[in-house]
C-alpha cells in the first residue's frame, strides 16, 4: 500500500509564508473540467508561465499576498511550483503549442 504524503515546500517573504504543493492528477483534472473564471487580463497574462489562479491552486497564496509581492518574488514561487509540478507545466506548454498560443506568434 502506498503512503500518501504531500510534496510541498515553504517560501517566506518577510511576514508572508507561502506553501507550494504538488498537485495530483485528479486536482488538475477537476480544475480543467470546471468553467474558466472571469479573471482580469493581468491575472492571466502577467507571466507567460502561468496565471495567478494557477499559483493559488498550487500554493497557499491569496489575492492579497499576490498583490503585496514583487514580480521577482512571484517568480520564485513560480520556480518552486515548476519544481514540484513539472508534468503540469509540460502539459501547459503542449496545450499552448497545440492551440497556437505558445508565444511564438508572428506579428
Amino acid at each position: 500500500m502506498t503512503q500518501h504524503t504531500t510534496n510541498s515546500r515553504e517560501l517566506v517573504f518577510g511576514d508572508i509564508r507561502i506553501t507550494v504543493r504538488e498537485m495530483t492528477v485528479m486536482q488538475v483534472r477537476t480544475w480543467l473540467s470546471g468553467e474558466f473564471s472571469e479573471e482580469g487580463l493581468i491575472d492571466v497574462a502577467f507571466f507567460n508561465d502561468c496565471a495567478f489562479s494557477d499559483l493559488k491552486r498550487m500554493s497557499s497564496l491569496a489575492d492579497e499576498q499576490i498583490d503585496a509581492l514583487r514580480p521577482t518574488q512571484l517568480r520564485e514561487v513560480i520556480q518552486v511550483c515548476k519544481e514540484l509540478n513539472p508534468d503540469f507545466f509540460d502539459f501547459l506548454r503542449r496545450v499552448k503549442v497545440m492551440s497556437g498560443h505558445d508565444g511564438n506568434a508572428k506579428v
